[in-house]
């Protein structure tokens, strides 16, 4: 799974050489969906919750097994000043947490997401294998509609517990311009700041 971390853009020189490092709970990410309006949600969140006139690039990098105990779901209760846990231990329960939170979000939109009632609440998850089961090419579908996608994972994120080395950073995403202008950086390039500074993305 690929995976992007928003870092202020004056540390990038830093994390291409040394890495990303975790905080006390592990690195923050987020689980790319291909969606440029998703996979920038939380650089836009940061600048609009910190309001420090800080810009932000992403860091896209490949999330291995070793990576883990991880957690991924909504961020309240989740932030680095909170105490949580990390269940999910290998990459193939990573996989089954994000089609679940898929499928889950299937069948809350079978009920035109109304409110539960706690006296009679509904089986989300059901309802979704249930609509899964008439229409097996919806999961699919689900991913390709950058609307349903936005609405699924926008507060969503993903904390592993290692810190994650500069070789395996693969991608940066630069705080503005097309999703698709991505920064490919070599280890050795040396004049990083130069480079961003006019724009010589590649």
């Amino acid at each position: 799974m690929l995976v992007v971390h928003w870092s202020p853009v004056n540390y990038s020189k830093s994390i291409l050489k040394n890495g990303i490092r975790k905080s006390s709970n592990g690195i923050y990410c987020f689980p790319l969906t291909g969606h440029q309006a998703v996979d920038k949600w939380w650089m836009k969140a940061l600048k609009r919750f910190r309001q420090d006139g800080k810009t932000y690039n992403g860091f896209i990098f490949r999330v291995e097994e070793r990576d883990l105990p991880g957690y991924l779901g909504h961020f309240v209760g989740a932030t680095t000043a909170d105490e949580f846990e990390k269940p999910i231990r290998t990459l193939e329960e990573l996989g089954q947490a994000m089609r679940q939170t898929v499928i889950w979000r299937i069948g809350e939109s079978t009920t035109g997401y109304m409110n539960q009632d706690p006296d009679s609440p509904i089986d989300y998850m059901q309802l979704g294998k249930a609509e899964l089961r008439k229409n097996p090419d919806l999961y699919r579908q689900a991913w390709t509609d950058a609307a349903f996608m936005e609405y699924i994972f926008e507060d969503y994120q993903l904390v592993l517990s290692r810190s994650i080395p500069a070789k395996r950073i693969l991608r940066v995403i630069p705080p503005t311009g097309e999703f698709g202008r991505v920064l490919y950086r070599q280890k050795k390039q040396r004049d990083l700041n130069k480079a961003f500074r006019e724009g010589q993305y590649y």
